[in-house]
């Protein structure tokens, strides 16, 4: 008696072995269907590796450059990690700038014979020691050393490996003393092991880059997926030939899923390969400002089992969609050559309300907020807000199949043309699989205006802009932020025309606005609380650091420690960086700053903002991008559902060009809507963050808005690359029913 396991199990082996023969035999459009399918699960399996790449990418450049916080790290109560060294040593780090570079000086001294030794060296340097990146060593051999070299007293012996850098380009130097002559600047800080943050990146970086992976995602299961049907399309005529003349629905299904897992297996592999082989390209990107600078190549890996479930379920995205496809043929293949399916109902106006909840609920949040700061400790407040920012957000992607059809019939009532009536017949007829291609559109450009917005309120925002003022350095400005030395130590830079600033009691700084105004942008006479005043990011240290308030200086007041000087120069890139140099000699543990640097962007979650609004852009620029390429496949898939139709409108007198204004219609309203939409919902937290803050509201900016534009152009342009296939797909021959 035979098993009848074991025969199923035959039965269906050799259905698949018939499937892929048919995939392989069927000449050169059996080839083109293998080919189109490993494309698209080619490109798709590049994006996810690449987008699994980023996290361990950045987790790897903020590990590395972590232990140059040492101290700050020890004394914030960040999780950190800490191998102890049996002796300690004296650790004092300054944050530089060269040429608009950010430089990071690391002076120590051991206190002992077995100190605490950085990544990326074997030992700690010894007085008269310096250990450089090899960037810098690069900087150093073409700079004269009273622009750069002077600054790292003693001679270059060693230099420090790629553990110890954030990123190939990293400008970065441990400088070797003895303890008496750091304790001689007041460097008392010991540690006993280098730190570094937990595994963990911040946690606004992980929901980041969640987003962009859903973001990201999302218009790639899209692509992957029309792909698939047009290839699915092609042989769905075959399919239901064999399904007519005995052929069960399981083998039906079996079939269509051995012929694409042939294209699907084979994009797999090359997307990985291709994947490999772009790892030096990608790593050769600048990411942002914070921790600015291309990658290692080693910084772009992917686990084995992320890998592995990427290999899967990619293919196996392709194969469940074709299969699909293939349920007419299956389920009545008579009507397979009528081409026709049943409407659903069309979109209700419902869609709208989880956008429209959520605008409600942030308005009332930002007035509430607006008329009493203390409004925000209630506890409901804040995952009122979450929840507020998910109505939108979910608002982007529900509502648009309804945005699509109301154009639609916009357009059908107020269109005068025959194409702009077609183009509106397509899209009423169809806003779900209008809007299909393009739904992940919305959701990037929502969260790129949301993150571009939060930055410029952060950056710009400033009830100091009301104030008449920005508290920036005039051009030609060099501050020179003691902390409190004595005026004695820093005779040597005193000179006509500096400007003295002075640190009084509880955290006061005492300087005259008239000579302030000289140097600083300020408004005289001083503002009431005027370190109230949220400065940009640019704006001068002095006015910011302490924390305390800007006043007219008193009695006695030439006797106050120095707070910070304001040097004014030529203006020169040259006469800055001497000036900077002559400081660091004198006073290393001094921060020296011009107009154009940024201190607040590498020690505050600003930089984070920006990298993650950068990165932000990026995303979006890609998704618009996928998007357009699916609206590509979405056309030569419309073009093949509608052969015999456009056939019959050519040979009735349209003009071919007619047509394809037709197939740019259908596919530019949806874009350029799904665009709209998602910048309009992600300006609501923002505006709605300027109302309950004070602060001024601040837009992406036309930079943004230029790049949207561009970036639908090219979309736009993209799905141009199919109109060629019109003239071959309208042929008189679509027109015979035989």
């Amino acid at each position: 008696m035979k098993n009848p396991v074991r025969t199923d199990v035959n039965a269906g082996a050799v259905t698949a072995l018939l499937g892929f023969r048919l995939a392989l035999a069927g000449g050169r459009e059996g080839l083109a269907r293998i080919a189109l399918t490993g494309f698209g699960v080619a490109l798709g399996v590049v994006f996810v590796l690449s987008a699994l790449a980023g996290g361990s990418a950045l987790q790897g450049r903020a590990e590395r450059s972590a232990w140059q916080n040492t101290v700050d790290s020890l004394q914030s109560g960040v999780p950190t990690r800490v191998e102890e060294a049996p002796d300690p040593a004296l650790w004092l780090a300054v944050s530089d700038h060269y040429a608009g570079r950010p430089v990071h000086r690391v002076h120590v001294a051991a206190l002992g014979p077995r100190p605490p030794v950085p990544p990326g060296l074997d030992r700690l340097p010894g007085p008269g020691e310096v250990a450089v990146s090899p960037e810098l060593r690069r900087l150093l051999a073409v700079t004269p050393p009273d622009r750069l070299g002077d600054r790292f007293p003693g001679r270059v012996t060693m230099t420090i490996g790629p553990e110890g850098l954030r990123h190939p380009d990293h400008l970065v130097a441990v400088v070797g003393h003895t303890p008496e002559e750091m304790r001689r600047w007041g460097a008392e800080a010991q540690v006993r092991g280098i730190a570094t943050r937990s595994l963990d990146l911040f946690p606004l970086l992980r929901v980041a880059l969640f987003a962009g992976a859903i973001v990201l995602l999302f218009p790639i299961m899209i692509f992957i997926i029309m792909v698939t049907m047009i290839a699915a399309a092609r042989r769905e005529q075959r399919l239901a030939a064999m399904r007519m003349v005995g052929a069960t629905k399981l083998q039906i299904a079996a079939i269509a899923a051995a012929e694409a897992l042939l294209g699907a297996v084979a994009g797999a592999v090359a997307g990985l390969l291709a994947f490999l082989a772009l790892r030096p390209a990608l790593a050769s990107l600048r990411y942002g400002d914070y921790q600015g600078g291309r990658f290692f190549v080693e910084d772009l890996t992917v686990p084995a089992q992320q890998i592995a479930a990427v290999m899967v379920a990619v293919p196996a995205l392709a194969v469940c969609t074709a299969v699909f496809a293939s349920h007419r043929a299956r389920i009545t293949p008579l009507g397979v050559g009528a081409g026709r399916s049943v409407p659903g109902p069309p979109p209700g106006a419902w869609r709208v309300l989880p956008a429209l909840g959520g605008i409600a609920m942030l308005s009332v949040l930002a007035v509430a907020l607006r008329d009493d700061p203390d409004f925000a400790r209630r506890p409901w407040v804040g995952p009122l807000a979450n929840l507020a920012l998910l109505c939108t957000l979910a608002g982007a992607a529900i509502s648009g199949p309804w945005v699509c059809f109301v154009a639609g019939r916009a357009m059908a009532r107020y269109g005068r043309k025959v194409t702009t009536l077609m183009a509106a017949r397509r899209i009423v007829a169809a806003p779900r699989a209008t809007y299909r291609a393009v739904g992940g559109v919305s959701l990037a450009v929502y969260i790129a205006t949301l993150f571009a917005g939060t930055v410029g309120i952060a950056a710009t925002g400033t009830p100091g802009e009301r104030l008449g003022f920005d508290g920036r350095q005039r051009p030609g400005v060099v501050e020179i932020y003691a902390g409190g030395e004595p005026e004695a130590t820093l005779a040597p830079l005193m000179s006509d025309g500096v400007v003295v600033a002075r640190r009084g009691p509880g955290r006061q700084v005492s300087v005259a606005c008239t000579e302030l105004a000289r140097v600083v942008d300020v408004r005289c006479p001083y503002p009431r609380n005027l370190m109230e005043t949220h400065f940009p990011d640019s704006s001068a240290m002095g006015l910011w650091a302490t924390g305390g308030d800007v006043v007219e200086p008193g009695p006695g007041a030439a006797a106050l420690p120095v707070h910070a000087l304001y040097v004014p120069t030529d203006g020169s890139a040259a006469a800055v960086e001497r000036l900077r140099t002559r400081v660091a000699t004198l006073l290393p543990q001094a921060i020296v700053s011009t107009r154009d640097d940024d201190f607040r962007q590498q020690s505050d979650l600003s930089g984070l903002f920006g990298d993650v609004s950068a990165g932000m852009r990026m995303v979006m620029l890609f998704v618009v991008l996928v998007a357009g390429c699916s609206l590509t496949i979405s056309v030569v898939n419309g073009l093949i559902e509608r052969r015999r139709p456009f056939a019959l409108l050519r040979a009735s007198g349209v003009r071919i060009g007619e047509l394809r204004r037709v197939t740019l219609l259908e596919t530019a309203v949806p874009l350029v809507l799904t665009v709209a939409l998602g910048g309009l919902l992600g300006s609501v937290p923002v505006l709605a963050t300027a109302v309950a803050t004070g602060m001024p509201y601040a837009g992406p900016g036309l930079d943004f808005a230029a790049l949207l534009v561009g970036v639908v152009l090219v979309s736009l342009a993209i799905t141009t690359l199919a109109f060629p296939l019109m003239k071959a797909a309208t042929r008189y021959d679509a027109i015979r029913f035989e």
